[in-house]
C-alpha cells in the first residue's frame, strides 16, 4: 500500500470516519421516528394559515371543551353529547364517504369557500385566497341536502332569523345556502348562513359561509364560533375535527419502536453486539487485502480473443479474408469431387457450371475476384470484408448442400437410423 494510501486509512482517519457514520445514522433513526412537524395550509384543524381551523380548536379547547383532532375513526372517538366538526370537505371525497360521517348525532358541516396558494416564504401560511368554484360547495351540499343551490352577495344581508344570539360579520363575498329541506338557524331573505336538518335522533348543521370560523374570521366572530358549536353540543360533549376529509390518516407506529419493545428488544441488543464485535475485529484494517490482477488469462476464449488482437494490430485482415476465401473455394471443389488435376482458374470454372446447374445465387468467381483486390493494409473497410466472408460462407452452404441433395437423393441422413427410406417397416 502506498504513502498515501496508508495515510487516508490512518486509524485517526478512520475513527472520524466511523463517529461521522454513526452520527448521521442516529440522526436518520430520529427523524425517522419523529419526523418533521406537518405545516399544513389546507382548511384543517391543523392550520395556522388564514383559511384554517386551529384557531377555533384553540378556543374551544381554552372554554373547557375536550378537543380531537381524528386521522381516522372519528364516529368511535365522540361522545355522547359531542359534535362532529366536518369543516370544509375536500371536493375529491366520496359521498359514501362523507355519508358515513353524518350519521352522527350531532354534525357540523361547514361549506367551502376559498382555496389558497401557501407561501413560499412562511411554511404554514398562504399568500393569497381565491374563491373556490360554486359547484364545489354546492356538491357538498347535496350530500346534506339534495337540491340544495349556493348564493354568493356582495355584501352582508339584514339577518331576519338569529337564534345564535350573536351577529355575524362577514365582509368579503357572504356565501348562502338555500334548501327547503333546511330549517334556518341563522338567515336571512337572501339565504340560509346556518340551516338545521333534524330528525330527533340526528342533528345536522350546514354553515354555508366558513369565514365566521376560519383562523381569519374569529377576531371577529370568535363569540358566534363558540356560541355556535356549544348549542349544538350538550353538556360536556366533546368536540372532534375529522380530518380524514382533508387526506389525513392515523399514523402507523413506527418499526423502530418495535425494535425496543420486550421481546424483539433481546434481538436488538444482539446485533448491537455483532455489530461491536465486528468494528473491533476490523479496526486494524480496512478491509481484506487486494488480490493482484492476473497478468495473462488463460482459458481457449482468452486465447482466441488474443489472437485476434495481434491480427488487427498487424492489420492482416484482408490477408486472412483472401485466404478463407481460397480455402472455401478448394474445400468445397474437394466435397463435390471435383476432376483431380485442374487449375485455380478450371476449378473456379467447373464450381460456376456446378452453381448454375444448382441455381446458387451467388457466384464463387466476382467473390475471389472482389477478394483479389483487397489491400494489404487497412485501407480496406471491414463491412466489405464481412461481406465477402458472409458471401462466401453462404456460396458454399448453398452448392454443398445443393450438390448433395441432388447427387446423392437415396442416401439417408447422417442422423438417420439404420434402417434407410427405401426399407419397408
Amino acid at each position: 500500500m502506498s504513502a498515501g494510501a496508508s495515510s487516508l486509512f490512518s486509524p485517526r482517519v478512520l475513527v472520524i470516519w466511523v463517529a461521522v457514520a454513526a452520527l448521521l445514522f442516529v440522526a436518520m433513526i430520529l427523524f425517522m421516528m419523529f419526523g418533521s412537524p406537518e405545516r399544513p395550509t389546507g382548511p384543517s384543524s391543523f392550520s395556522n394559515s388564514a383559511i384554517g381551523y386551529a384557531g377555533l380548536a384553540d378556543v374551544m379547547h381554552r372554554l373547557g371543551a375536550p378537543v380531537v383532532k381524528s386521522r381516522g375513526g372519528s364516529l368511535a372517538k365522540l361522545d355522547r353529547h359531542g359534535v362532529l366538526v366536518v369543516a370544509e370537505p375536500m371536493h375529491s371525497i366520496s359521498s359514501q364517504q362523507l355519508r358515513s360521517l353524518l350519521t352522527a348525532s350531532r354534525v357540523l358541516l361547514v361549506l367551502p369557500k376559498w382555496i389558497g396558494q401557501p407561501s413560499e416564504k412562511v411554511p404554514g401560511w398562504i399568500d393569497d385566497a381565491s374563491l373556490a368554484p360554486d359547484d364545489n360547495p354546492r356538491s357538498i351540499a347535496r350530500v346534506a341536502a339534495p337540491g340544495a343551490e349556493i348564493v354568493r352577495l356582495d355584501s352582508a344581508p339584514a339577518w331576519t332569523t338569529n337564534e345564535i344570539g350573536r351577529a355575524p360579520e362577514i365582509s368579503d363575498k357572504p356565501q348562502l345556502i338555500k334548501s327547503n329541506r333546511l330549517r334556518p338557524i341563522l338567515g336571512s331573505s337572501d339565504g340560509i348562513l346556518i340551516g338545521e336538518i333534524n330528525n330527533n335522533q340526528h342533528r345536522l348543521w350546514i354553515l354555508a359561509d366558513p369565514d365566521v370560523l376560519q383562523n381569519h374570521g374569529l377576531t371577529k366572530n370568535a363569540a358566534l364560533a363558540a356560541a355556535l358549536i356549544n348549542k349544538l353540543r350538550e353538556a360536556d360533549g366533546n368536540v372532534v375535527f375529522d380530518e380524514t376529509i382533508h387526506g389525513f390518516t392515523e399514523q402507523p407506529a413506527s418499526p423502530f419502536h418495535v425494535l425496543f419493545e420486550w421481546p424483539l428488544v433481546l434481538a436488538t441488543i444482539q446485533g448491537l453486539i455483532a455489530i461491536a464485535l465486528l468494528l473491533w475485529a476490523t479496526m486494524g484494517r480496512f478491509g481484506l487485502p487486494l488480490t493482484a490482477p492476473i497478468a495473462l488469462p488463460s482459458g481457449k476464449a482468452r486465447l482466441i480473443e488474443n489472437t485476434a488482437k495481434l491480427f488487427a494490430l498487424a492489420r492482416y485482415q484482408p490477408v486472412i479474408v483472401r485466404r478463407y476465401v481460397y480455402a472455401m473455394i478448394r474445400d468445397a471443389g474437394r466435397t463435390l469431387h471435383a476432376p483431380a488435376g485442374l487449375t485455380d482458374s478450371a476449378l473456379i470454372a467447373w464450381l460456376q457450371r456446378t452453381g448454375q446447374a444448382r441455381d446458387v445465387g451467388v457466384d464463387c468467381a466476382a467473390i475471389l475476384a472482389a477478394a483479389g483486390e483487397l489491400g494489404d493494409s487497412s485501407q480496406s473497410s471491414y463491412a466489405s470484408m464481412s461481406a465477402l466472408v458472409r458471401d462466401i460462407f453462404r456460396w458454399k452452404q448453398e452448392i454443398v448442400d445443393g450438390g448433395a441433395r441432388d447427387s446423392r437423393p437415396d442416401r439417408g441422413h447422417s442422423r438417420r437410423g439404420a434402417q434407410g427410406p427405401g426399407r419397408s417397416g
